[in-house]
């Protein structure tokens, strides 16, 4: 055994020992416990899968088609007649849906996940029309992806997960070579960009990220995370019993959902096996830094609404469909990377992103505009405007972005969303997570600023955040609003606040610098 699968079967081991826990997610989370008891091969852990599967909240899911085409196919012939039957019917059911999602056209993560769930419907239900739908799926997703370097949803370390995942389960289904071959082509396009924006020992990619939730932001494993363990073993450069099985670090981090939950989706998604071409593998692992690389992605026209909330089919679509550009600059032990615009509505797309380590973990910063009273990252936050109240693991964007690069430095412009415009008072977060350390320094033009409690409004120049190898100035471009120092609910916020007016805008010029080695200052 390798040193990764001896780390995975150690911390199955511990995992299988406990209890199932409620399914946080609803069904997937059900199937996905349930394979993992069932690959134990062990008839009580099987017992305990076949319970989970029969208290399952059965019922329409676009995540849950996979796991079910995974379990029939693997177990199938083994499961009693009224669990198979469960998992049958619901293919049965879910179809209709998982069409439905094709006809959308759009390409991300569910149109992958309902392409693997009709091959597994013509596989386990003798389905042509269902395989034959599904085989088209990848094929569109091909054509639409070729000249890019990175899907839509580009590097999300959630949804490429699940893109990886269900590309992986395809090419593992008996549904043929072109199939096969389409998934295949896909998958390495996904590894190519996942693998040129890593660096051993981080837990992710460098961003921006078109979907990034907070715990993503913060640099905290996520099922990306699992998904590089599964293909590159040792060579990811972190562990699952260094992370997700080391009490420390889960007492530190901001959980996605629930420990328990997450730890489920890391052995789930660590086991599949993926496949990555050869001369990918051999780029990765000669890479010298600095690196410095451009990357096109593709975006759908988004309308300024919620993705909860719908809009009258005549509505205006405000941000038309075209090319995103990202790019990302690396040295040892730090990333960053930007984007020219967001992915859709860029509620949940940050514009730029840093990631970089210090004593051995993972520190990040990120940006977000939002109202300026009441809303803080990590805590509950009521959105009236779009009947949402989001937890703490959501915290969505209410600021349009932009960044340019000029010879001065990444120029970063955010105006309010348009539902946002009526607010009296915003504020343009630069957010530091202090769960495993916080920065050193911030400093106000000259001025140290020694108290981080909101209290101070502070003149309105050139800030500087030290954070041990790193500092990080962000000079405001217009003469509007002052600067907030407080640390909340373990992030630091560095707050330019401004009162609402017309053509309300933040615009900064963002630099960085490497300190020398014992450096002060």
């Amino acid at each position: 055994m390798t040193a990764f699968e001896r780390d995975r079967a150690a911390c199955l081991a511990l995992y299988l020992r406990e209890p199932p826990t409620p399914p946080l997610e609803g069904l997937r989370d059900a199937l996905y416990q349930a394979w993992l008891r069932l690959s134990a091969e062990d008839p009580d852990q099987t017992a305990v899968a076949c319970c989970l599967l029969r208290e399952a909240p059965w019922g329409s899911c676009p995540y849950s088609g996979v796991p079910a085409v995974q379990i029939l196919t693997a177990w199938g012939d083994r499961l009693p007649p009224d669990v198979r039957g469960l998992l049958l019917s619901f293919l049965r059911e879910g179809r209709s849906g998982w069409l439905a999602e094709l006809e959308k056209g759009i390409c991300n993560s569910f149109r992958l996940l309902a392409a693997a769930s009709l091959l597994g419907c013509g596989l386990l239900l003798e389905d042509r029309e269902a395989a034959g739908r599904g085989e088209e799926a990848l094929a569109w997703t091909e054509a639409h992806l070729e000249g890019y370097d990175l899907p839509d949803e580009f590097l999300s370390p959630f949804y490429t997960g699940l893109q990886l995942s269900a590309l992986a389960v395809i090419r593992a289904l008996p549904v043929g070579d072109g199939a096969r071959d389409r998934a295949a082509r896909l998958e390495a396009l996904l590894w190519r960009g996942v693998l040129g924006r890593f660096q051993p020992g981080l837990p992710l990619p460098s961003g921006p990220y078109a979907r990034g939730y907070t715990t993503e932001l913060a640099g905290h494993f996520q099922i990306l995370s699992a998904c590089l363990l599964g293909l590159l073993g040792e060579e990811a450069g972190f562990s699952l019993q260094g992370t997700l099985w080391n009490d420390d670090y889960v007492r530190r981090i901001l959980p996605h959902g629930t420990v328990e939950n997450m730890r489920c989706y890391a052995l789930y998604f660590s086991a599949m096996h993926y496949q990555c071409r050869e001369e990918d593998l051999a780029a990765w692992r000669g890479r010298a830094y600095p690196l410095r690389r451009v990357w096109r992605s593709h975006t759908d026209a988004a309308r300024d609404v919620s993705i909860k909330s719908t809009a009258p089919p005549d509505a205006p679509w405000e941000y038309p469909a075209g090319e995103v550009r990202s790019v990302t600059y690396q040295e040892e032990g730090f990333t960053l990377g930007w984007a020219d615009r967001e992915f859709e509505n860029g509620m949940a797309c940050s514009s730029l992103h840093l990631l970089y380590t210090r004593n051995g973990c993972a520190k990040t910063c990120f940006l977000k505009l939002v109202r300026a009273e009441d809303r803080y990252i990590g805590e509950w936050n009521d959105y009236p405007n779009l009947n949402l109240r989001l937890g703490p693991g959501n915290f969505p964007d209410d600021g349009r972005k932009a960044v340019e690069e000029t010879a001065e430095g990444l120029r970063v412009t955010y105006r309010p969303r348009a539902f946002c415009r009526g607010e009296p008072v915003m504020k343009l977060a630069l957010l530091f997570p202090t769960h495993f350390s916080a920065p050193d320094e911030v400093r106000v033009g000259a001025h140290c600023v020694g108290r981080w409690d909101g209290a101070d409004g502070l003149p309105l120049e050139p800030v500087t955040v030290r954070d041990g190898a790193w500092a990080f100035t962000f000079r405001p471009l217009t003469r509007a609003g002052f600067w907030r120092v407080v640390c909340r609910n373990r992030f630091l916020h560095v707050e330019w606040v401004q009162r609402a007016k017309d053509g309300l805008a933040w615009p900064l010029l963002f630099t960085w610098r490497h300190l020398p080695p014992g450096s002060g200052t």
